[in-house]
């Protein structure tokens, strides 16, 4: 340092001066092609929407192709059906008036159907199949004779046959039982559309091949949508109708979509202002399941495309397209395909956060850079606070005379951070007090329940079949009645009856039974949970009462 020099120093300054003006340099330079890199990169990217658009149509398109396979399927068998119908029933008459009233022709007509419409009910893609007779046995005018046949599980291709319409000693003869809401004849009027049908029926069946739109079936909770067809004779004379239904359990079964999105939710609607999802049938991606309510859907256009469908509580974003279903429809179905507006919301987050994490990431990288440069260029600087540092403040002078103030400064510091230290074990010891106090309110909790009453509770609750159980956790879950109900598969009326028997077979009596089970039960849990999956001990406090062991908590 001998020669160093204050005049050598202020010829210095310029040359550290244009050195830092080219390491920024080169920084700025470098930050401005990466910019350059990442927005190029954006601007190849597609929007959320326009991605959520793709996808979308993607699985429209599925869903379009399996519509046109299912119904195509069904007109179809249905044409084959209307001439094999036609055929059975000229072989016995032309004049169907002549059955008007007579019984015995009646059965021997629908004998010889049944048989071959259930062949057709197992071969063709639907829940069950239908004929309707222009003729009756009362002189109701909206009744007519005919048969029903569905599967007793829609569910399942291979399941039984159940006779929904028809003379049921006709089907006991073929194994084919009587649906529980079973009737002899249709009355058209509770079928929209039937009677319009019948009287429209023309040459060619082809054109007459019309799709009803969805509608509950009789006394049943069953929705539906039926293909009808024409039962014509040679000179045009309309025998009656036969077709095939499609519910809503066969539906979201055998034509569950395949997608990589769980929470896709397809309707199949009729044709109205808005989708209203309770008159349409609902299908569901193979490993997933979106709720959608029985409620009208408003809808409202978004960018790309999209429409917003929103509920009383729930809203979807999805895509809608009209569909003809069969040759003879005068007004189109419509096809929609929807997710959540939640996953919706969460891909635009999605996409901002990657946004975000770009540009973090590129200011990660500038300031890496920064370090870097500043670094080289510093290194005296910070082996002169080294020096300061190491000597304390106090001895020995440092290369800059700039940094003469740092050990004061560190000083500082260092009560700063011996006063934080003091901060937090004052704030450990607020903790630990918090912490005691929970448990002493646990403790007490658990010392308001006699300890004989919860013994006889837990005995109780182990005896409980698995059904009941279920009905409990529900109970202290706060489900309802009716979602408990549908679970299931009861009446409410039943559920009720369940909750009063296990009231009395836990012993709960008195005010608030719910209150004392919801205790009870929370108190087994959180015992289950402290110990492993066994119940603690509960120690009675109060004089007089008995000690519960932890080997009687769950004895039966």
């Amino acid at each position: 340092m001998s020669g160093f020099s204050f005049s050598k120093l202020k010829q210095a300054k310029p040359s550290m001066r244009r050195r830092l003006f080219l390491y920024m340099g080169a920084l700025a330079a470098l930050l401005l092609v990466t910019l350059f890199a990442v927005l190029l990169l954006l601007g190849q990217l597609k929007s959320p929407r326009e991605e959520l658009a793709k996808s979308l149509t993607f699985r429209m398109e599925a869903f379009q192709s399996d519509m046109e396979s299912l119904w195509r399927n069904v007109s179809v068998m249905g044409l084959h059906l209307s001439e094999d119908m036609t055929t059975i029933l000229e072989k016995q008459t032309t004049d169907l008036s002549k059955l008007d009233g007579d019984a015995d022709a009646v059965e021997r007509l629908e004998e010889a159907m049944l048989e071959p419409l259930c062949q057709y009910v197992r071969q063709a893609d639907c829940s069950g199949a239908f004929v309707v007779l222009n003729t009756s046995l009362v002189s109701a005018d909206s009744s007519f004779s005919g048969l029903y046949v569905q599967r007793s599980n829609a569910a399942h291709t291979t399941s039984g046959l159940l006779l929904y319409r028809g003379m049921a000693d006709i089907g006991r003869r073929h194994d084919v039982m009587p649906h529980r809401k079973w009737a002899q004849e249709f009355d058209l009027s509770e079928f929209p559309g039937f009677t319009r049908y019948l009287e429209a029926a023309s040459a060619s069946i082809e054109r007459n091949c019309c799709t009803t739109p969805l509608l509950t079936l009789p006394n049943t909770s069953e929705r539906a949508i039926l293909l009808t067809v024409p039962m014509l004779g040679a000179d045009g004379t309309a025998y009656g109708l036969c077709g095939f239904s499609v519910n809503q359990t066969y539906f979201s079964s055998h034509h569950a979509q395949p997608s990589g999105v769980s929470r896709l939710a397809c309707v199949l609607s009729d044709s109205a202002a808005g989708l209203d999802i309770s008159k349409g049938l609902l299908t569901y991606p193979a490993n997933g399941f979106c709720f959608v309510p029985d409620e009208l859907l408003t809808e409202k256009p978004l960018q790309e495309g999209l429409t917003s469908y929103t509920g009383a509580e729930l809203s979807f974003v999805g895509l809608s397209r009209p569909f003809m279903a069969a040759g003879g429809d005068v007004e189109p179905h419509i096809l929609t395909v929807l997710i959540p507006k939640s996953d919706y919301a969460n891909l635009l987050l999605k996409s901002r956060l990657e946004i975000g994490g770009l540009l973090i990431l590129l200011m990660f990288f500038g300031v890496v850079c920064c370090l870097f440069y500043t670094r080289r260029y510093f290194t005296p600087i910070l082996e002169d606070i080294d020096h300061v540092t190491a000597a304390g403040g106090e001895a020995g002078n440092p290369f800059f005379e700039e940094l003469l103030p740092l050990s004061n400064k560190l000083r500082v510091h260092e009560r700063t951070i011996t006063d934080l230290e003091t901060e937090r074990q004052d704030l450990r010891g607020q903790m630990e007090q918090a912490e005691a106090n929970a448990k002493r309110l646990a403790q007490r909790r658990k010392d308001e329940i006699d300890p004989e009453e919860y013994q006889l509770f837990l005995s109780a609750y182990q005896k409980l079949g698995p059904e009941a159980r279920t009905v409990i956790d529900a109970m202290v879950d706060g489900i309802s009645v009716q979602v408990l109900a549908e679970q299931l598969g009861k009446k409410m009326s039943t559920v009720y009856s369940y909750r009063r028997d296990i009231y009395e077979k836990v012993g709960i009596q008195g005010e608030n039974k719910l209150q004392q089970l919801r205790v009870r039960v929370s108190l087994m849990r959180r015992e289950q949970t402290e110990y492993g999956g066994s119940s603690a001990p509960l120690t009675a406090k109060t004089p007089g009462k008995r000690q519960i062991g932890k080997s009687q908590l769950f004895t039966g």
